[in-house]
């Protein structure tokens, strides 16, 4: 049945269609990805988000009015924003409310000019729009919207007609994007924006969509029911210490700490030494990095101990008073995961690929941190943006460190001193994401064709900025050539993170091959965890 005035009633069951409709196609959408890795969530976080607006949609009740429905999904997206395509989403659907604000009812004009009010305010949270997105799937969508209803189309008949301006835009992007067009897809939040109008106009036209099987995702592992450590028994204490006018030596260091124990992490810089280790002594690794500097800023903890009390279900309590400052950092992978932690992060979210954490768990994360300046450490680019928006939630001072990836993020912990004030800190973390450079070592989920690399599915691909570096059928002879293009004479260290995938025998295996191949480079290895991603890998 045609729809002419759209009531709350109405904007309930387009936001129920258009959700309908991305569960029907998220998978399609995650499938998008520029890059043929197993990382795809563009569709994931869309429909996420839209859950998220749905859900608090649906508080509003039966008589609501189109602008209490409208700001109870903007609400409700904002908190359950995931991603650069989930924060976008929100931004449009925060437009939208914005257009329908004060109103009972709506004509189609009305609704129109808040299509195109959404455009306005997405445009305006991204800091550099770029032509071939879901701005521009949008943003050419609302405007065919107004000028139909300019000529009294109905709310149908303007959607309808948006909907098929939003795909011909959407099959232009990659026109746009040089690198839509040599992946041979189309932009993937754009895709999921027009699979929301058409959900929105199947809505108004009578039609609905039909359901296809919920889908189940995989929740963040809570700490509890996490899988053990590779060591963690055999070395319980994990230890930290500040080396202060460290002799020469690093390497005799390093060596004489790595049959102490595991996780070992030596960071150089102004005349300090950072060591990081796990070990069973830590007296014993106490008295090694005596002899190479006076000691400060000491701290043993017992991750067995620790271990426990979340098993039991026990919270270490906050001392009286406020920290100067915290950290909350995001991770993928238990191993990672424990290294943040033992370096200080306070709290540390799971997510990164595949799963980026909302803005409403970023917020929560925050608002346990018991200080009034919050350090928060996205890690992935595509939730610096998610992260952005805790600021606008919450009264404590939010510093947002735009960390890319699980290396940049470790340096920048690596370089918090307790004693300095939050200008140094935040100084110190932006500078050090300067000097790390990130690789990662995955597989090819379909054949393509990337920056003149032919690929196929099932391929050894690494990465690094962004490119496909190398691609190949051997792990390690993979890994050893993306390193080739990473590592220059001016470079000291190179950590490994190794994912489930991964044994400690074959990342150990790996570690000989580089070492010989490599000589001039401090090579550690740690227990990563993460999926998906064979070896993480920071050269610095």
């Amino acid at each position: 049945m045609e729809t002419h005035n759209l009531t709350g009633y109405n904007l309930k069951a387009m936001l129920d269609s258009a959700l309908l409709c991305l569960q029907d196609k998220y998978k399609t959408i995650d499938s998008l990805n520029v890059f043929p890795v197993p990382d795809g969530d563009t569709g994931t976080n869309m429909y996420l988000t839209m859950t998220a607006a749905v859900e608090e949609a649906a508080k509003a009740g039966s008589r609501s009015s189109i602008t209490e429905v409208a700001e109870a999904a903007s609400r409700g997206a904002l908190m359950g924003a995931r991603g650069n395509s989930g924060v976008i989403l929100s931004q449009l659907l925060r437009g939208l409310a914005l257009g329908l604000r004060g109103r009972e009812t709506v004509t189609g004009e009305v609704f129109a000019e808040a299509l195109n009010e959404g455009v306005r305010v997405a445009f305006r949270a991204v800091m550099k729009p770029v032509e071939g997105t879901i701005l521009t799937v949008a943003r050419e969508a609302a405007a065919e919207a107004v000028r139909a209803a300019g000529y009294n189309a109905s709310v149908a008949g303007l959607l309808a007609k948006a909907c098929s301006v939003a795909e011909d835009t959407l099959n232009q992007t990659p026109e746009l994007l040089p690198a839509l067009k040599e992946a041979g897809v189309v932009d993937a939040g754009g895709m999921g924006w027009l699979v929301i109008l058409k959900g929105f106009y199947l809505s108004v036209g009578g039609e609905q969509p039909l359901p296809s099987q919920k889908p189940v995702f995989t929740a963040a592992p809570d700490s509890k029911d996490a899988v053990p450590l590779e060591g963690d028994l055999k070395y319980p204490y994990c230890t930290e210490v500040l080396i202060r006018n460290q002799i020469e030596g690093g390497q005799e260091l390093r060596d004489l700490l790595e049959g102490l124990g595991d996780s070992l992490i030596v960071v150089e810089n102004d005349g300090l030494t950072k060591v990081h280790v796990h070990s069973s002594h830590p007296g014993e690794v106490l008295e090694v990095c005596l002899k190479f500097g006076s000691l400060t800023q000491v701290q043993v903890s017992n991750m067995s101990e620790q271990s426990e009390a979340a098993l039991e279900g026990k919270q270490e309590k906050q001392a009286d008073g406020l920290k100067k400052f915290g950290i909350v950092s995001i991770a993928f992978g238990a191993g990672i995961k424990s290294i943040m932690e033992s370096l200080g992060a306070d709290i540390v979210v799971y997510g990164g690929q595949t799963m980026n954490p909302s803005t409403q768990e970023l917020k929560d994360a925050v608002d346990r941190v018991n200080a009034d300046t919050v350090f928060i450490l996205p890690n992935n680019k595509n939730i610096i943006m998610t992260a952005g928006q805790v600021e606008n939630l919450t009264d404590k001072n939010i510093q947002v460190i735009p960390t890319k990836t699980m290396p940049q993020g470790i340096s920048a912990l690596l370089t918090v001193s307790p004693e300095a004030g939050i200008e140094k800190i935040s100084g110190l973390m932006l500078e050090t994401l300067k000097h790390v450079k990130t690789g990662e070592v995955t597989y090819a989920v379909r054949d393509t064709s990337v920056n003149g690399t032919e690929i196929n599915e099932g391929s050894i691909i690494g990465l690094t900025d962004d490119k496909i570096i190398i691609s190949g059928k051997d792990l390690p002879e993979t890994l050893s050539g993306l390193l080739e293009n990473l590592v220059t004479s001016d470079d000291e260290v190179c950590a490994l993170y190794y994912g489930e995938q991964v044994t400690r025998q074959e990342a150990e295996e790996v570690l000989d091959m580089l070492e010989e191949k490599f000589p001039h480079i401090e090579f550690e290895v740690h227990q990563g965890g993460q999926p998906l991603y064979y070896y993480i890998i920071s050269v610095e």
